[in-house]
């Protein structure tokens, strides 16, 4: 078939260019063997000592509870920094920003009359009447793993330890979550599990603006796309040739990853679910589709090259693939929130369940989307422009 074989033709010109096969295929593997020596290290498990708050009021029962807390917060081993604060709303309302700016990892508020609720409580049940039980107020962030944890502990304290009388008797325990930026979903992070879908992202990428969005623009200036405009090879053939020798490309690129990432550092991710298969294609997809765009807006490889350089680090770093970009100042931020890299990282993880996405599900998808039918209804009537 003609396609077929003119489409490995452009592949096997790709494999002569040492330079392109370095920055295409090697490089991508250098990268990721450097992260994983860097940052596994950064985010490996530590012994971890919560920050907590601790609202309090005068009373009996409210005493019980601050000297469990207390005793939890001494010697070597403690569990907790407790802080002791009296419980206010001002005090309240200053400690919920603190916890949403992660300087505590959980508020545990004893709220007003609390003694008497319980004496209250007591006495009704003594009675034989049923009433609403006393509440304590724990206020955690969502999704954030310190958070997590400390509050499944101070729930495990108050259950299980010196108020297990209260427990029998009908003590409830009432959670608020606090919504903040959304950190992750894992109790155990696993570096390989986060970067290695960011290094198949990245390899497309690379693809998409340097492997088309470059060869394009070299095509145009030497005048080989209309050369090919006046031959019998339809031009529709020959830009579907080109785009299926870049398919060879990119599976030779993410087969790699994906050997290093599961045999080499023993990732959990199954390469052939179909969350990842469906958002590597996704991501195919939308970056091919901004290599057309760059190829389209660039008469020369010079611009070419400076466009691309200029795109491809805010893109890259702001787009999530090393590291979560939720806590990023306004100034930047507009970057992350228009970059479909954002979504694709996003989406990806949150499918496999390695990280939660900050973002719905449909934005993941239909964000991606938008740039694809963009980049492509622009570079196709850019093309015709040029043309006539």
């Amino acid at each position: 078939m003609q396609i077929i074989r003119l489409a490995n033709y452009f592949f096997k010109s790709l494999v002569r260019e040492k330079l392109d096969l370095f920055w295409l295929i090697i490089f991508p593997v250098i990268l990721f063997v450097i992260l994983m020596l860097i940052f596994p290290s950064i985010y490996e498990p530590k012994d971890v000592t919560f920050n907590l708050t601790l609202l309090s009021q005068k009373g009996t029962f409210a005493e019980i509870i601050e000297r469990v807390f207390k005793e939890l917060s001494k010697g070597e081993n403690r569990i907790f920094r407790l802080s002791l604060v009296q419980n206010s709303e001002e005090n309240l309302k200053r400690e919920l920003e603190k916890l949403k700016a992660r300087k505590v990892n959980l508020i545990v508020e004893i709220p007003e009359g609390f003694d008497a609720q319980m004496l209250n409580f007591f006495m009704l049940k003594g009675l034989g009447v049923s009433p609403s039980p006393p509440v304590i107020n724990v206020y955690s962030l969502k999704y954030d793993t310190s958070s997590e944890s400390a509050y499944l502990i101070v729930k495990n304290i108050l259950e299980k330890l010196e108020f297990e009388f209260i427990r029998k008797a009908g003590y409830q325990l009432r959670r608020i979550e606090s919504e903040t930026e959304i950190v992750g979903t894992k109790s155990t992070f696993s570096y390989i599990d986060f970067i290695y879908p960011g290094i198949v992202i990245f390899v497309i990428f690379m693809t998409g603006l340097f492997g088309i969005g470059m060869d394009l623009v070299w095509l145009k200036e030497t005048g080989i796309l209309k050369r090919i405009s006046v031959t019998v090879l339809p031009k529709s053939r020959f830009i579907i040739s080109y785009i299926i020798s870049k398919i060879y490309l990119i599976i030779i690129q993410v087969t790699l990853i994906t050997l290093m990432a599961k045999f080499v550092y023993k990732t959990t991710i199954d390469p052939l679910s179909l969350p990842f298969i469906g958002y590597t294609a996704l991501t195919v997809l939308c970056l091919s589709s901004l290599g057309f765009f760059l190829a389209s807006v660039s008469k020369t490889t010079g611009s070419a090259n400076a466009i691309s350089q200029i795109l491809n680090f805010p893109l890259q770093f702001l787009g999530g693939i090393y590291f979560p970009v939720t806590g990023v100042p306004w100034a930047i931020r507009w970057i992350v929130l228009i970059n479909p890299i954002t979504y694709l990282a996003s989406g990806i993880r949150d499918a496999l369940g390695i990280m939660k996405s900050p973002y719905p599900f449909y934005l993941t998808i239909t964000v991606p989307a938008l740039w694809i039918i963009f980049c492509l209804i622009f570079t196709i009537k850019r093309f015709r422009l040029e043309e006539t």
